[in-house]
């Protein structure tokens, strides 16, 4: 008697995971025992199909699998009636998932075959079976998922890198799992902090970003492709500026640890950027309009605990009340700060009244020019390091093209090296054309008393423009009852290369 074929379909799969797939796992493996089962039920008719459904690192959580779906299609159009697994856990890790399949093959007469766990959904004793052993995959599954959120918290408190893409400023050590600061690219996150800090705008700054021709990180991927490299969105540069990496630290949701790796920013000025970009609006990228001309906004800063000074302003018969209050203590409470909420209109105007008052006193305008020199000192510091560091891994990255050529690496990596070659020519152009000088004191002199002249004329949007481009803070000191202003190079002279309007 003549038995009916009856097409076998067999269904392998291997996770991503290589530390949960040995090799019993293997697709080869799981192949041929499912080809040994399949033969030994020739006599019911079974006869495996050629045609492979191999589904390799993918993971069992999820049903969205090329081979899955080719399976499925094949039983829809009735070209399969068994399907052959090796074991239950291969075809789905889920209760759920397991359950939308079977149904799914009960719809269209097709059985499933577990060839280590001897069930066959055919009957109701394999459908039982079969939702026992899956309630206990997926449990399993539920244990592997809490271990491996436990292993990467243990990691975080200890401040290990665990993995995840690398960001601008830092490589992944060979070995994995480990963060290196790579110069060249470590000069240019201080320059994108520092373009922040001076337009106060993400906008403006992904704008100007762009215009620079400056790019997210490129790195190489396993499979030897080039991997970023775009420009900068609003909301990729608002991440680069809130990452805690920068200043030495990890994190794991909201928790902050310290970091083994080293920072390249300093904390002092991370935290600027920090109060800055609360300052401003998340939303757009811009700053938040100054509709009430207040004059200090973004300037003024509690001496007694270093947080902002906020505007704002209260309502009372039908009048308007300008108040400035320190951030820290209207968000935690009059314990938080000594500082009392300062009158608008009283301290802009003796603010006002320091700025004319420079212009006219020897000894202001010495304590001012002072100042200017010994910040230009500073960046200027700063900017030679960086043309340091720049050179060095500009020779680092020559070395690299030259060694790649002899060994005849793939062309992507050459290409990759070649435009990190690019980029630190273009650091070291900008940095050559960007070295600041300590500007004249007369000319700083001549500035400081044009301003009586010129404050009458200004109107109170141009105050307020005019006193951000002169000033970089203004401290409020609540137990001495002082104020004092901290003026910005940038009001007084140009950087090397711009020209001066006359």
């Amino acid at each position: 008697m003549q038995t009916t074929a009856i097409p076998v379909a067999i269904y392998t799969r291997k996770s991503t995971d290589a530390h949960v797939e040995q090799d019993v796992h293997s697709l080869s493996v799981q192949r041929a025992s499912a080809e040994s089962f399949v033969a030994s039920q020739q006599h019911r008719g079974w006869v495996a199909l050629e045609e492979h459904f191999d589904d390799n690192n993918v993971s069992g959580a999820t049903l969205e699998r090329p081979a899955l779906d080719r399976l499925k299609q094949k039983i829809i159009l009735g070209e399969v009636k068994v399907v052959v697994i090796n074991r239950l856990d291969r075809i789905s890790r889920s209760l759920s998932q397991f359950l939308e399949l079977t149904e799914f093959f009960d719809a269209h007469g097709v059985s499933l075959v577990s060839v280590t766990q001897n069930f066959n959904t055919g009957d109701s004793m394999g459908r039982l079976m079969v939702q026992i052993i899956m309630s206990f995959a997926e449990f399993e599954r539920s244990l592997i998922k809490d271990r491996v959120t436990e292993r990467m918290h243990a990691a975080r408190k200890k401040g290990r890198f665990i993995g995840g893409r690398p960001i601008l400023g830092y490589n992944i050590k060979p070995q994995g799992r480990e963060l290196e600061i790579d110069p060249l690219e470590a000069v240019r996150v201080k320059e994108i902090f520092e373009l922040y800090l001076e337009l106060r705008s993400i906008k403006a700054t992904v704008k100007e970003l762009k215009k620079r021709g400056w790019k997210n990180k490129t790195w190489v991927a396993r499979n030897g492709n080039v991997t970023g490299g775009a420009y900068f969105s609003a909301n990729g540069l608002h991440a680069l500026l809130t990452n805690q990496i920068y200043v030495g630290n990890v994190t794991l949701k909201k928790e902050i640890f310290k970091g083994q790796h080293e920072a390249i920013l300093d904390s002092e000025f991370f935290e600027q950027v920090q109060q800055t970009l609360k300052e401003n609006s998340l939303h757009d990228g811009s700053r938040k309009r100054n509709k009430h001309a207040a004059l200090l906004k973004g300037l003024l800063c509690c001496k007694a605990c270093q947080a902002p000074f906020i505007h704002t302003y209260t309502t009372r018969h039908n009048r308007k009340y300008r108040y400035y209050t320190c951030r820290n203590k209207r968000d935690n409470g009059a314990h938080s700060c000594s500082s009392p909420p300062l009158p608008a209109g009283e301290i802009e105007t003796l603010v006002s009244e320091q700025i004319l008052s420079v212009g006219h006193d020897p000894g202001l305008q010495n304590l001012v020019y002072e100042q200017l020199v010994e910040v230009v000192e500073q960046r200027e510091t700063a900017r030679k390091q960086q043309l340091k560091a720049a050179r060095q891994q500009l020779d680092r990255v020559h070395h690299e093209i030259k060694t790649s050529r002899e060994l005849d690496a793939p062309l992507s990596l050459i290409r990759h090296l070649e435009s990190k070659q690019k980029e630190a020519q273009n650091i070291l152009e900008a940095l050559d054309t960007t070295a600041y000088s300590i500007p004249m004191k007369v000319d700083v002199v001549t500035t400081l008393q044009s301003l009586k002249t010129l404050w009458p004329s200004f109107k109170a949007e141009e105050r307020c423009e005019f006193a951000r481009t002169l000033l970089e803070r203004v401290d409020y000191d609540a137990d001495g009852g002082k104020v004092t202003l901290h003026f910005n190079d940038a009001g007084f002279f140009p950087v090397a290369g711009e020209e001066v309007a006359s």
